[in-house]
């Protein structure tokens, strides 16, 4: 536990709470109808502006697997291609019978393992059927027989994360892939002669939710959307300690007055039916907020009528009460429904009778390529596509990708030394690079001092996790010549909470670490950025006060701050890490990409590497 533990939480619950106050102000202003179809216009125009997707579209190539005749409708197993060779599973949904176009609904599931297979999503596509709607659910990648990974350590939730940090080195990211497999399935529809094209909706729960209200807000073909169990306030996640799944944090997406509320205000008026659940982790408080914030923009546009709300009296999950909800929903908006919108009771199809493939596995079928291939390709074009470039170049491209400015002196807290480490001796000093935010410079010596006097000659050492137990064993003499920082989020500053279990993992999936990088990308900021922030302002604290030169150590992921720190820095800085840094591209080679989010510079391989890097720092 970190001296300043909650220093971390407490600096995205200010920001995040600023940011939404910024944001109260601005709908406030919104009086009428053309203020508020200016401001969907403008959010539009940011949300699709986070995303990125492939230039073309491919053959979707659709194969039919499989069909069933089941007591309330009959389904096709399908295989189609959301990228060339790169198979999407899906379970088709069909009435009995069939007269002329009729209305259709993509069914997005949540994060089970299973997928498509899960019984949860067998009702919502039977029932939806059964009412006279096609219905279409594919297999998320990393979920039912889409899984890129077959190790006993890696689930479904923990590989769409492991994808993510394999995808940002190179500016993309799991949302973009899961969004685009999401509009395939919809093409799929629209491809179909007996789906009416002016009547299509698209349902999700959980991580369904999620991408349920994303390809919402991208989609102009989509005619209503049901997300459930994910909307709520941004600023609630963040003051609940709440991790969320890679493709659930879309960069800048919170920034100047953005919400989770936006997503579904970027289509307004499109009718959207929000579900949520009385005890789920994504508050409730917050979805009933976005709900009346979203129904005052309607009304301003007026169509107030086009915002529903159903909250469901159990824990997360789509429950009868939200399925059935969905139902009503979609009969209404498409004045459209062959029977009763309720749940069918009949009994679920096994896994192995949801297989569109042989064996469960769409890796394993001839001439198909997996996301791991996909992605080699992806590395292999943007190194190609490099130019080579100057230090100064380098250093305008650092400070866009960390979102930082130059180096600023901080003003610092003169702390009580701790008899511990270090010989027993060591002075603190609480810099504050940002209000909010406290980091901790050490200086080790024999002698306690609460005066700053570095020599003219000092090293400042970056650790990998901690300074005082990285550097217990090293000799100190009488004089302040040995310095270390803690930059923000290690060491003193280690978050102390944010965690569901005791396992303080740093480096584990869904952990703290991971979680503040993730604030911070939402907020279009970068926490690598901050921490090398942190070292700047350490090493123009010991230049105001009279060192000359500064040896830059590093050891471990403190390299890489330390490494951009010796680029972006104006003083007479060494960088002399232990072992010279492993060259982003490997990141992404690496099956399971090793580096915490936290220190992956976002689309950093598009211009250059970390050894060409140290090549112009030295």
């Amino acid at each position: 536990m970190g001296v300043w533990g909650n220093a971390v939480q407490e600096h995205y619950v200010n920001k995040f709470r600023n940011n939404f106050e910024q944001r109260k102000a601005r709908l406030a202003s919104i009086k009428t109808k053309e203020q508020a179809e200016a401001y969907v216009a403008e959010i539009r125009e940011k949300i699709r502006g986070a995303f990125s997707f492939p230039a073309e579209k491919c053959d979707l190539n659709v194969r039919v697997t499989g069909r069933k005749e089941l007591p309330d409708c009959n389904i096709e197993l399908i295989l189609f291609d959301s990228r060339p060779s790169y198979p999407v599973s899906a379970v088709v949904y069909l009435p009995k019978k069939i007269e002329g176009k009729v209305p259709a609904v993509v069914v997005l599931c949540g994060h089970a393992i299973n997928g498509k297979a899960c019984p949860t999503y067998q009702i919502a596509g039977r029932s939806m059927a059964k009412q006279g709607y096609i219905a279409i659910c594919p297999d998320p990648f990393g979920q039912g027989e889409r899984k890129q990974y077959y190790t006993p350590d890696i689930n479904n939730v923990i590989e769409h994360n492991i994808i993510n940090r394999r995808l940002l080195p190179m500016g993309d990211n799991t949302g973009n892939w899961r969004t685009w497999d999401a509009i395939r399935a919809i093409d799929y529809l629209v491809s179909r002669d007996d789906v009416d094209t002016s009547r299509l909706g698209i349902a999700g729960n959980s991580g369904g939710g999620t991408m349920t209200s994303i390809v919402n807000a991208v989609e102009d073909r989509l005619s209503a959307a049901c997300p459930n169990c994910y909307i709520t306030r941004w600023h609630r996640n963040i003051e609940n300690e709440l991790p969320v799944d890679a493709e659930q944090i879309i960069e800048g997406a919170a920034a100047n007055g953005g919400d989770m509320a936006d997503l579904l205000l970027a289509v307004a008026p499109r009718p959207i039916a929000i579900g949520g659940q009385a005890n789920d982790f994504f508050d409730i408080r917050g979805t009933r907020e976005v709900y009346e914030e979203v129904k005052h923009i309607y009304t301003i546009l007026g169509y107030p009528e086009r915002v529903h709300l159903t909250v469901g009296p159990v824990s997360h999950g789509f429950s009868p009460h939200l399925r059935e909800a969905s139902y009503k929903f979609f009969a209404e908006t498409f004045q459209y429904s062959k029977s009763e919108p309720v749940d069918i009771t009949e009994p679920m199809l096994t896994d192995e009778e949801m297989f569109c493939t042989p064996n469960g596995r769409t890796i394993d079928l001839p001439g198909t390529v997996t996301i791991h291939d996909l992605i080699q390709e992806q590395l292999k074009a943007t190194i190609a596509n490099r130019k080579s470039i100057s230090k100064a170049e380098a250093v305008d491209a650092i400070k866009n990708i960390l979102k930082i400015g130059d180096a600023q002196l901080p003003t610092y807290r003169q702390l009580r030394n701790r008899s511990e480490g270090l010989n027993n001796n060591y002075s603190r000093y609480g810099l504050e690079i940002d209000r909010s935010m406290v980091t901790t410079l050490f200086c080790a010596s024999t002698g306690a001092y609460f005066k700053l006097a570095p020599e003219e000659s000092v090293e400042l050492y970056v650790p990998h996790l901690d300074s005082v137990n990285e550097l217990e064993k090293r000799k100190v003499g009488d004089k302040q010549e040995l310095f270390a920082i803690d930059y923000r989020g290690v060491g003193e500053s280690t978050p102390d909470g944010c965690d569901q279990d005791l396992d303080r993992n740093f480096f584990k999936n869904y952990k703290f670490d991971y979680h503040y990088a993730s604030a911070s990308l939402l907020m279009g900021e970068s926490y690598l950025g901050d921490r090398v922030r942190d070292i700047l302002g350490a090493i123009e604290l010991l230049s105001a006060y009279g060192a000359k030169k500064i040896k830059l150590t590093s050891s471990g992921i403190g390299r890489i701050p330390a490494l951009f720190a010796a680029l972006l820095t104006d003083k007479d800085v060494q960088y002399t890490p232990a072992i010279p840094l492993s060259d982003l591209e490997n990141q992404v080679r690496d099956a399971e990409g090793t580096l915490p989010q936290s220190m992956l510079p976002i689309g950093l391989l598009k211009i250059t590497d970390f050894s060409e890097l140290e090549r112009l720092v030295r």
